[in-house]
C-alpha cells in the first residue's frame, strides 16, 4: 500500500472497512477499457490511469463487489473521474459551452436507441449503461439515470460559481458540491455488487434517504479535506475554502468545524441506523428483507469507511503538483472533442420542447 497523502483530518470512523480481492483485475479492466471507448488516447494518459489505480479506490468503495460487478464499478467510477476533470481547466469557466455539454450528455442517458457515438464520453457512458441494463431492473435504471442526470447539472452549476468563489457560503458549497460529487450514483452501485435491489418505495422512505445522504455528506467533507491544497492552489468549489471566507474562520478553526460536522453526522447516522427496526415492524418486512437492508446499511458503512483509504492511496489526491495538474490536453476525453455534435445554444429550448411532448 503506498499513501500518497496525510489528510489535515485523521478520519476515523466506528464502522468496518474491507477491500474487495479482485482490484488488480479490475485496474488493468478499467485500463483497458478506457482505452477502448477512446477515453485514454496517448500513452501518457494509460500510464497517468495506471498510477492512480481507480481499481483499488473502487475496491476501498464497494468492497463486497467482485469480478464483473467491479469491473462494471471501476469502469465507471474511471468515466466519471475523466468527466469531471475536463472541466478542472479553461473548459470549467465557460458555463455556456458547458450547459452545452450538459444537454448532449443528458440526451444520451436517455437515449432510446443509442447511436454509434462519434464522441467517446458519450460512448463510454453508455457502454456503462447498456451492461447495467443486463443486471438491473428498468426502475432502478431508471434512478440510476436520474443520479447520472443531477451529476451533470452539478457540474454545470460548479462551473457558474467558479468565476465567483468569494460569493460563495458555505451552505451554498456544501449544496454544489452534493451534485457536483456524484455520490449519488455510486452508492447505486451498492445494490449491483450486492446482487439485490433496495425496493423502490422502502429507497423512498425518509430513514433510507438519511442514511444515504450521510454517506455523501459525509465524503464529500472526506474529499474537501484531501482536496485542499489543491483546490486552494486552483480556486475550486471546496467546503473548507468556503466555510474560511464566509465565516472569516482560520484554516485550523475551519479545520476543526469540518472534523466536527463529520462527528455529527457519523451520529445522526448511528441514531437512523438503531430507529430501523421500528421501520421494519410498521412495514411488516420478512426476515428476509430485514436482513438485506440490515446488509445494505453495512454496506453504507464499509463506503464512509473506504472512502477514506481511497483517497488516502490515490495519487489524484497527492499534495504533488504533478499529480493534480489538469488532465485538459493530455490525451483523455477533451482531445477527443468533448462538446462534439453539441447543440448550438438556441437549439435547447426547440429541443426540450420536443422532448415534452413525446
Amino acid at each position: 500500500m503506498i499513501t500518497s497523502q496525510r489528510a489535515a483530518i485523521d478520519f476515523k470512523f466506528p464502522f468496518p472497512r474491507d477491500l474487495s480481492p479482485d482490484i488488480e483485475q479490475a485496474q488493468l479492466h478499467s485500463v483497458d477499457w478506457a482505452r477502448e471507448m477512446g477515453l485514454a488516447t496517448s500513452d501518457s494518459a494509460i500510464r497517468r490511469l495506471q498510477a492512480w489505480n481507480w481499481g483499488r479506490l473502487t475496491g476501498h468503495c464497494l468492497p463486497t463487489a467482485r469480478g464483473a460487478d467491479l469491473d462494471l464499478a471501476t469502469d465507471w467510477m474511471t468515466w466519471g473521474f475523466l468527466y469531471d476533470d475536463q472541466f478542472a481547466g479553461p473548459l470549467g469557466n465557460q458555463p455556456g459551452q458547458v450547459l452545452r455539454i450538459t444537454e448532449n450528455m443528458i440526451d444520451a442517458l436517455y437515449a432510446a436507441t443509442p447511436a454509434d457515438q462519434e464522441n467517446a464520453c458519450t460512448r463510454g457512458i453508455t457502454d456503462v449503461l447498456q451492461r447495467l441494463s443486463t443486471k438491473m431492473s428498468p426502475s432502478w435504471m431508471a434512478r440510476f439515470r436520474n443520479d447520472l442526470k443531477w451529476f451533470f447539472i452539478g457540474v454545470l452549476r460548479m462551473t457558474t460559481f467558479r468565476n465567483r468563489l468569494e460569493q460563495l457560503d458555505t451552505r451554498t458549497a456544501f449544496d454544489v458540491r452534493r451534485l457536483d460529487v456524484g455520490m449519488s450514483a455510486v452508492v447505486d452501485l451498492i445494490e449491483v455488487a450486492e446482487g439485490f435491489e433496495v425496493p423502490e418505495a422502502i429507497f423512498g422512505t425518509s430513514q433510507i434517504q438519511d442514511l444515504r445522504q450521510c454517506v455523501i455528506d459525509i465524503v464529500i467533507l472526506q474529499n474537501d479535506v484531501f482536496s485542499l491544497p489543491k483546490d486552494r492552489r486552483q480556486q475550486e468549489v471546496n467546503v473548507v475554502l468556503a466555510m474560511e471566507r464566509s465565516e472569516n474562520r482560520t484554516p485550523e478553526q475551519a479545520l476543526e468545524r469540518i472534523a466536527a460536522m463529520v462527528d455529527e453526522k457519523v451520529q445522526y447516522f448511528l441514531d437512523v441506523k438503531a430507529s430501523m427496526p421500528s421501520l421494519y415492524d410498521a412495514l411488516d418486512m420478512s426476515a428476509e428483507d430485514r436482513a438485506r437492508l440490515d446488509r445494505y446499511i453495512h454496506c453504507l458503512e464499509l463506503m464512509i469507511h473506504g472512502s477514506v483509504y481511497s483517497h488516502a492511496e490515490c495519487i489524484r489526491y497527492s499534495a504533488k503538483t504533478e499529480h493534480t495538474q489538469p488532465i485538459a490536453g493530455q490525451g483523455f476525453i477533451q482531445e477527443l472533442h468533448l462538446d462534439a455534435s453539441i447543440n448550438l445554444a438556441h437549439e435547447l429550448m426547440p429541443t426540450a420542447r420536443v422532448q415534452t411532448e413525446r
